[in-house]
């Protein structure tokens, strides 16, 4: 028995995330400078203990790319620029390591 209130997303050809209604998803411009610092601080740490350096150099963007939008977030604390200019250096240190940003 199915539960009519559920969406399944599979049961549509249309498999494209941003096409659902916007109730059901979170728009990147809605997460709050706390949430990306959080991420931000978790991808250092994933990257720091990467078992490789492809994986290494995906968490650091990750984590320079969630700094980035702090930084640029003119309703930042100046703490939050402060943890986002740490977490903005220490990735851009580790994808140095890793042999630099393939996008550069």
């Amino acid at each position: 028995m199915t539960n009519a209130l559920t969406t399944d997303p599979w049961a549509t050809t249309d498999h494209d995330p941003t096409s659902y209604p916007q109730a059901a998803i979170v728009h990147p411009a809605a997460m709050s400078t706390s949430h990306a610092l959080a991420m931000a601080r978790a991808d250092i740490h994933n990257a720091v203990n990467a078992d490789d350096d492809h994986r290494r150099r995906q968490y650091a963007l990750s984590a320079r790319d969630n700094a980035a939008a702090v930084l640029t977030d003119p309703n930042r604390t100046p703490a939050e620029r402060q943890y986002a200019d740490y977490y903005f250096a220490d990735a851009e240190a580790l994808i140095a390591q890793t042999g630099g940003d393939p996008d550069a």
